[in-house]
């Protein structure tokens, strides 16, 4: 994705209508193979979003053209001895950006609330107000290489502003940048511009090379990342300081420049694998393609790339170019939201395209254009007035509506234990029937504190021994009298099950830790390929050994989305083995069914009885617990199966007792785990045929907040 900014001749530059009069002259007046480029590029991003799917390359055109425009500006005004005039210029800047983005978030906010699925909101609200406080790369980044991070299989209709953050702290820097060249030019007395290429050059080499390491390494985030970026802006500058020093080069060769470079730009997402390998040093393609059109610059020649740029109809929408951007990836996302697809049809992506075009027009017409900076002494002021105002009109309600949705959670919550009595229900034990105008637990709005973890983080060395691999490390107060050292290990599915593992620890007095990581299921090295994971694994062995840990809990089993497909988790009889050899008794949980969709949202598209959405347990899991074939063959295997909770009387239903059972496609919350605490406690009890350590069989509080119900018999429907 990417973003565009809106045409800004600067104070200076002649009108369309300047002759050129050499390169002094041609890097001053207005470009309008620029302002062409940016149509073709907005353009190119609208197709590939719509149609294919995928990135353009669009994006680092766009940074670099707006380096280009930037670098020419500030370093004319500072040869001129006007000086930067930081303060103007920024708010200058964002008071010209922000109110097309402001029109846009309101809109999609309103979208969102009428048209998106209920647990959509609350991230909306979260995105919008990082959107305009140019943040919104860096959430982006975080979630995309955090696993505990809320469902984004579904494409947010604010993610197309992370470019728009990333390009909002280059405004904040290089102006400081190109600000600390002027000073250095005089100190030295050398050229602004000779200085600047040091500076910029410098910028370059430093951000490509930390570009190209953290793609290859981590390419998730570094696509978001703003570091990873500034090489594509210093390569901007570059180019800029070459014009203002009066390169120029042979008519001939500027037509084949020009041609070579709109055409690269045009094909490149076609030939490179962008979504997967930029911005690292591929990203050099599409940099170099907008370069080759601005070194061509204004041919005068019919036959010209320039020419094609320069015609009226991609100059009109240049100007738009900006909102267009904006407004078409939330028409876009809504669409395919509002008709459940996973791509536009030709006819329909037509609409989208057109549409989006037209909202583009009229944001710029009737919110940019008037909007747009005037000058005169008290400009500055109300330039900055209408930055805040436009803040203020996002966060204000945004934060309004964050309050609102935390206090509907609160008072569910306080409601929960009589309203929501999730698994217990399967007792019949209880006399409950659910009331319609009680909303489900956890509130799909807010996702917070439905991952599980023990009260306590883990020690330094714990912490200091797993350094660098992302775990999930936490710990029960440590009794330094425990008989039993016991241990969490391995994913998700693991993790999830934190709750009842405690209860169980608390019950007998022992020591218990969490050291997990989603998608590192523990198993034998030789049996994953993922190598962060194998490196974690070898760790874990280690640590087990030195700890001297006397209970493993982990999963025992693997579900599929599709079908029944359970099966042994791979390794696991060599699990069973290894630790067995130590002494070590492991716990192995049955793995909950997982899904090809959100199961929150499948209700609110097929209704609550939808067979989709309770689909039967002969579909999900194996007619039997896989793992029992192993209980002959190992004494230290303890299994537990939990499924009778989670699908009983043969289906597998979304919501148990009022109670989510998922909090996406194969996640259950905290919330209705914990509703299957006292359940997991007896089972574990009945399945222990030996004692490990101090057993305490003292009865726990079901007010506790650790259970919500006392202990029961499992169901037998």
């Amino acid at each position: 994705m990417s973003r565009i900014l809106p045409a800004d001749p600067s104070p200076g530059v002649a009108s369309p209508t300047a002759p050129p009069a050499g390169a002094a002259q041609h890097a001053h007046r207005f470009r309008p193979e620029v302002q062409g480029l940016r149509t073709v590029a907005v353009l190119l991003v609208a197709v590939y979003h719509v149609w294919i799917g995928g990135v353009s390359g669009g994006v680092d055109v766009f940074l670099f053209i707006s380096a280009f425009l930037m670098t020419l500006s500030f370093v004319r005004r500072i040869e001129s001895g006007s000086g930067p005039q930081l303060g103007r210029y920024w708010a200058r800047t964002f008071s010209r950006l922000l109110p097309p983005v402001v029109v846009t978030v309101l809109g999609t906010l309103v979208m969102v609330r009428m048209l998106y699925p209920p647990d959509r909101w609350y991230a909306a609200i979260e995105e919008a107000a990082a959107t305009v406080l140019y943040s919104q790369n860096w959430v982006l980044a975080f979630n995309a290489v955090d696993y505990y991070a809320a469902d984004t299989s579904q494409a947010s209709p604010f993610q197309h502003f992370w470019s728009l953050s990333v390009q909002g702290q280059v405004f904040l820097l290089w102006p400081l940048l190109l600000a600390l060249c002027g000073l250095l030019a005089r100190r030295t007395g050398r050229s602004v511009t000779r200085v600047a290429a040091g500076v910029f050059g410098a910028v370059f080499l430093a951000s490509f090379a930390y570009s190209v390491v953290a793609t290859r390494n981590e390419q998730a985030f570094a696509y978001f990342d703003t570091r990873a970026r500034l090489w594509e802006f210093a390569l901007g500058s570059l180019l800029a300081l070459a014009v203002l020093r009066g390169v120029t080069l042979p008519g001939a060769l500027r037509l084949v420049l020009g041609w070579t470079g709109l055409v690269a730009i045009a094909v490149c997402g076609l030939v490179l694998d962008v979504q997967g390998s930029f911005p690292g040093w591929v990203a050099l393609w599409p940099l170099t393609g907008a370069a080759l059109v601005i070194l061509a610059g204004h041919t005068g020649d019919p036959r010209g790339a320039d020419a094609l740029l320069s015609r009226r109809p991609l100059l009109v929408l240049g100007q738009a170019s900006y909102a267009i951007y904006l407004v078409h990836w939330p028409v876009l996302v809504t669409y395919l939201v509002v008709t459940d697809r996973a791509k536009a049809t030709l006819l329909h992506g037509l609409l989208i395209l057109l549409g989006s075009i037209v909202l583009g027009v009229l944001v710029q017409r009737f919110v940019e254009r008037p909007l747009r900076p005037r000058k005169g002494p008290r400009a500055g002021l109300h330039q900055l007035g209408l930055v805040v105002l436009c803040v203020a009109l996002v966060l204000v309600p945004a934060a309004g509506a964050r309050v609102v949705l935390d206090r509907q959670a609160q008072e569910t919550a306080e409601r929960a234990a009589v309203e929501s009595p999730g698994a217990a229900v399967l007792t019949g034990s209880l006399s409950w029937e659910r009331d319609p105008d009680v909303p489900t637990i956890p509130d799909p709005l807010v996702r917070e504190g439905q991952w599980s973890e023990l009260p306590e983080s883990c020690d330094a060395a714990t912490e200091d021994w797993f350094e660098g691999y992302k775990v999930a490390c936490s710990t029960l107060p440590v009794d330094p009298d425990a008989e039993v050292e016991a241990m969490v290990i391995g994913n998700s599915h693991a993790e999830q099950w934190l709750p009842a593992v405690e209860a169980v620890a608390q019950d007998r007095g022992w020591n218990l830790r969490s050291i997990v990581r989603g998608a590192c299921r523990y198993q034998p090295v030789e049996t994953t390929d993922n190598t962060e994971c194998q490196e974690l694994i070898r760790l874990t062995q280690q640590y087990i050994e030195e700890q001297g840990i006397d209970v493993v809990f982990t999963t025992s089993t693997v579900t599929a989305d599709e079908g029944p497909g359970e099966q042994i988790a791979p390794g696991f009889g060599q699990v069973l083995e290894d630790l067995g050899e130590q002494g070590v008794t492991v716990v192995g949980i049955r793995d909950n069914p997982r899904f090809p969709f959100n199961m929150v949202t499948c209700i609110d598209q097929d209704g609550p009885d939808a067979e989709r959405c309770n689909p039967p347990r002969a579909q999900k899991l194996a007619p039997q617990n896989p793992a029992e074939a192993l209980t002959a063959r190992h004494e230290n295997f303890v299994s537990i199966d939990m499924s009778d909770w989670i699908c009983p009387g043969g289906t597998c239903p979304s919501r148990i007792g009022n109670r989510w059972v998922y909090m996406d496609d194969n996640h259950m919350p905290r919330d209705y785990v914990v509703t299957m605490v006292p359940a997991f406690v007896e089972q574990f009890d009945r399945q222990l045929d030996r004692p490990i350590g101090q057993q305490i069989d003292a009865q726990r509080d079901p007010q506790s907040g650790q259970q919500a119900v006392g202990r029961s018999q499992p169901p037998t429907g």
